[in-house]
């Protein structure tokens, strides 16, 4: 048996058995011819005990050395220190997924992993790597698993290949998919929220309501729309400007939100005036949360930031289903007119009336 030189295992030299030591020889011989071919891949033979923690190998590439910058005795930490992330890809349901092993991780499974890897008989994974000098690259690694009982040694015959362009592609198109899917998000929002306040609009209004009435209609429930409007908010218009109106909204949308509890939700119904939607409230308990919304607004001073301290008011009109109506368009209406009703009489408060449509 020829020991090479360059040999930096312990089996060769170790008290082994014949049958290991003649199987590990055969493959270093094949692997050194092999490493000697010029190809691009990169061989290894790793081992370990199975009483013990550490990974040594048995042989090793030169390109090996090279692409982490360390000699044959320095690999092993080396390879353990630079390791980003280990990704595993499984075919589960008709497809594959990706298994990404953070390093911190790593370091409290690795045994784990070993045994698990004993058991398949074989490795297939990817490594993201870092090394001293800065360079990242990825390494595929796949290797058959060989387990010698009586010697209580496993050896790894494993082929390290350089997937760095593979990855790399896979990463941007992640995140391409990922960019794409926050965009996808943020126009579906912004597709049923107002720009202005940050409240529902209208369009999710109509939808949610045809919802809400079908369900309630099935469950024999009720719910309340509070329809408001900002008491001369043309003043406010006048005297501080658009901008500053529009400031004035935005802040008066916070107090709204402030004094609701889900489901409920508010709706920037358009200009200065809201619609709040109170699921499974009546019409006392919406009376109540009207006039809760109407002294929060008239106790809330606004514009304090731009050195103002605005107050404002606002007329409340609630209507209720089934009680006052069953489709949409009437609740609305009915909601309209009791909150027109209130601003003939003296505006500032609350009303669950409305006159005949």
């Amino acid at each position: 048996m020829s020991y090479k030189k360059e040999y930096c295992g312990r089996i060769l030299n170790g008290d082994y058995s014949l049958r290991l030591k003649n199987r590990l020889q055969d493959c270093i011989d094949r692997f050194s011819r092999f490493d000697e071919s010029g190809s691009p891949a990169v061989p290894y033979i790793s081992a370990w005990h199975e009483k013990e923690k550490i990974i040594w190998y048995e042989f090793v590439s030169k390109r090996f050395t090279e692409l982490m910058g360390c000699n044959n005795s320095e690999l092993p930490e080396c390879f353990r220190k630079s390791v980003i992330d280990q990704r595993e890809y499984k075919n589960i349901d008709n497809g594959i997924r990706q298994k990404v092993i953070s390093k911190r991780k790593l370091r409290g499974i690795r045994k784990d992993l070993r045994e698990e890897i004993k058991k398949r008989g074989a490795v297939e994974a990817v490594y993201k790597i870092s090394t001293q000098k800065g360079d990242t690259f990825w390494l595929k690694d796949q290797a058959i698993v060989e387990s010698y009982e009586a010697d209580g040694i496993n050896i790894s015959l494993g082929c390290l290949t350089i997937v760095t362009k593979e990855m790399e592609a896979e990463e941007h198109l992640k995140r391409t998919e990922e960019a794409l899917k926050k965009s996808e998000e943020k126009y579906k929002e912004q597709a049923i929220h107002d720009n202005l306040t940050g409240l529902y609009n209208t369009r999710y209004l109509y939808k949610a309501l045809s919802e809400l009435i079908t369900d309630c209609s099935k469950n024999g429930q009720s719910f309340s729309l509070i329809f408001s409007d900002i008491d001369n908010f043309k003043d406010v218009v006048d005297v501080y400007g658009h901008l500053s109106a529009s400031q004035a909204l935005q802040e008066l949308a916070v107090t709204i939100k402030s004094t609701l509890h889900e489901p409920a939700y508010a709706v920037a119904y358009g200009g200065d005036e809201f619609v709040v939607v109170l699921p499974g409230i009546n019409k006392p308990e919406a009376l109540e949360a009207a006039e809760t919304i109407r002294l929060k607004i008239k106790e809330t001073e606004y514009l304090v930031d731009l050195g103002l301290k605005v107050k404002l008011r606002a007329s409340f009109g609630v209507s209720t289903f089934p009680d006052d109506a069953i489709r949409l368009s009437d609740l609305l209406s009915l909601a309209d007119q009791a909150m027109f009703n209130v601003k003939k009489s003296g505006k500032d408060s609350v009303s669950g009336k409305a006159r005949d449509l």
